[in-house]
């Protein structure tokens, strides 16, 4: 069995079904896209990592990627004043928590986009989240991750320089 040690992994969580949940997918695409990320990405339109196959993602970057620094992307819901803003943690995501998901932490790293604000309805909030900020929220995670992962990649290559 490979393992992939020192190049990061990104999880982009999320469906392009509902619109505050893409932001994950779109995170995907944009760092492939435009950003070239020297890094694993999982999670983009054309094949997301969603409520239905999460579970097999994480035993596959537990499996394949151990050793790595796991970055995990999700949209998340939050006060109205933070709605556009990016939060990071140095404890990983939950996943689906907004939607009362039990998967536990995941990630090393965990980079949540506030899509819209928090209510008594979580699943209409994400639906009616509005696209516009949800895309310009999706540009700044994916721009904020592609830095990340330039500075993992930088760290591990000083590190490793004879």
């Amino acid at each position: 069995m490979e393992r992939y040690i020192c190049k990061p992994v990104v999880v982009c969580i999320g469906t392009s079904g509902v619109v505050g949940d893409s932001l994950g997918p779109t995170v995907g695409d944009l760092l492939i896209e435009k950003f070239d990320v020297d890094a694993f990405v999982y999670g983009r339109t054309a094949r997301p990592v969603n409520g239905l196959n999460f579970p097999l993602y994480v035993a596959h970057v537990r499996r394949h990627h151990a050793g790595s620094v796991v970055i995990a992307v999700d949209a998340c819901l939050g006060e109205k004043k933070d709605v556009g803003r990016v939060k990071v943690s140095v404890k990983g995501l939950r996943a689906g928590a907004a939607l009362n998901k039990n998967w536990g932490p995941f990630g090393d790293i965990g980079v949540l986009g506030v899509v819209a604000e928090r209510s008594s309805d979580n699943l209409s909030s994400l639906v009616h989240a509005d696209n516009n900020t949800v895309l310009s929220t999706s540009a700044l995670v994916a721009e904020k991750v592609a830095r990340l992962v330039r500075l993992l990649r930088l760290n591990y290559s000083s590190a490793h320089t004879i």
